[in-house]
């Protein structure tokens, strides 16, 4: 079933208005369209300056399109009432590529995940302790973390805390928005195994935006690859995207290095 529709989507920035003239904009984003569906993850590829990282704002209401429509559950996220908008937040939730300034770091761990559970659940203290230790442990951590407070933990154990804030609801969409890209080989390995795991126990659907085309590959059910504010390839099977001639499809692949040193080739400038 379809969770998430984007349908030719258009958005571009524009300078500043002078004299109630507006300035002359710049294209981030062109007739995007691409789904989702449900328990299905979504890998988002492409280089820097894409519009990857600008369409997840879109689907996520922080960046209104000046053309086109986001449908998720079937309602138009930039057409609803305020009613309907909470539940969205509640189905649709994000996690970016900066695990530190993703949380409050004056705020402890219960408090960072309880947050969420405050605004949308109804329980008593004792069972939203219980929970968020379940939380804690489901991404990888002990409940007794929730005492303490962000600077005692590593980069990757912080994004095990936004994982689990980003599942407490059991959302239905979650938008990993380069949220491994800043972690070191072992640690992405270890956080895109939980992800994976996750989607399986909780039915999860994931957008996932990176430019790290292996990373993509070991979470991604179906690929899609953007270039220049454009969808440039949409592949069903992930397989097909070794077969694709397109430019920007063929750098991203040319830029896997091979697992060895002796197997790379460097090629010449």
């Amino acid at each position: 079933m379809r969770l998430l529709q984007v349908q030719e989507v258009t958005h571009a920035y524009g300078k500043d208005r002078l004299f109630g003239r507006s300035g002359r904009q710049t294209p981030v984003l062109s007739n995007v369209s691409l789904s989702i569906d449900e328990g299905v993850c979504l890998g988002l590829l492409g280089s820097s300056g894409a519009g990857k990282s600008t369409l997840g704002k879109v689907i996520l209401g922080l960046e209104k399109p000046q053309r086109g429509r986001v449908i998720f559950q079937r309602q138009d996220i930039y057409a609803m009432n305020a009613v309907a908008r909470k539940q969205v937040r509640r189905n649709l939730q994000v996690v970016f590529q900066d695990s530190y300034s993703s949380i409050n770091p004056r705020m402890s761990v219960e408090r960072i995940i309880g947050e969420p559970l405050d605004n949308y659940e109804s329980m008593s203290v004792n069972e939203q302790k219980r929970a968020i230790g379940e939380l804690l442990e489901m991404v990888g951590l002990k409940a007794a973390d929730m005492t303490k407070y962000p600077h005692q933990f590593s980069g990757g154990q912080l994004q095990r805390i936004n994982i689990a804030r980003a599942i407490a609801l059991k959302p239905k969409l979650i938008v990993l928005d380069e949220s491994v890209s800043s972690l070191d080989m072992v640690t992405q390995a270890q956080i895109l195994a939980l992800l994976n795991e996750l989607k399986r126990v909780f039915g999860l659907s994931y957008l996932f935006i990176t430019h790290d085309i292996k990373a993509a590959y070991a979470l991604s059910d179906r690929l899609a690859v953007m270039d220049m504010g454009v969808v440039v390839g949409m592949f069903e099977d992930k397989e097909q995207i070794f077969a694709s001639t397109h430019p920007a499809i063929m750098n991203l692949l040319q830029s896997v290095l091979a697992e060895h040193p002796r197997n790379r080739q460097i090629k010449p400038v």
